[in-house]
């Protein structure tokens, strides 16, 4: 299981009784279940672990449950040794390049998950990538193809997942750096 497919499981299922238990596949030497639950009465989440011989232990109480989803997924993945999912973003590639009789457009296209535990590494191969579509535009490698007759030059960012609040920053600081440039930031994030 990875963080995502227990996000997604918890998203899909967030209208109903807010009661989740994860079984384990059997990689895992013993049987338990882990869950949360929450608690109206102490307004709380409460994150448990059922062991084989069906003891209940409460492992944490948390007051937000995105606190109790995060220290859940921590004890998946100990253990089950989940490993992070690569961010695939080959950086120094120009995903694709447009035109119009005024603009030329440089596409980025970025298919990765927004997670806590890859968000770091996230950050630094878009900026990476963002980096080496600036200096493609600055150093014009794109005049001797396309010409150099254009109003604007258009980085624009098509994003599969919506982007996390750093990432959302990082786009924003990006847009305020080129506001005194030819070129603009275009950013496309799902709905």
């Amino acid at each position: 299981m990875t963080k995502q497919e227990l996000l997604d499981f918890l998203k899909f299922n967030s209208n109903k009784l807010r009661y989740y238990t994860v079984y384990l596949n059997k990689k895992v030497l013993e049987q338990f279940a882990i869950g949360y639950y929450q608690d109206l009465s102490a307004n709380r989440f409460i994150v448990y672990e059922v062991t084989e011989r069906q003891q209940l232990y409460e492992k944490a109480s948390f007051e937000r449950e995105k606190d109790a989803i995060e220290e859940l997924y921590e004890i998946v993945k100990f253990r089950c040794r989940i490993k992070s999912i690569p961010i695939q973003l080959e950086v120094s590639e120009i995903d694709a390049i447009g035109t119009s009789d005024t603009d030329l457009e440089l596409l980025l296209i970025d298919g990765n998950l927004w997670l806590p535990d890859t968000e770091e590494e996230h950050l630094l191969k878009l900026q990476e990538k963002l980096n080496n579509y600036i200096y493609f535009l600055e150093s014009k490698q794109y005049v001797e193809r396309y010409g150099d007759s254009f109003d604007k030059k258009v980085i624009h960012i098509t994003f599969q997942y919506s982007p996390s609040d750093n990432g959302l920053a990082f786009l924003a600081a990006v847009q305020k750096t080129l506001q005194n440039t030819d070129m603009s930031l275009k950013v496309e994030v799902p709905e």
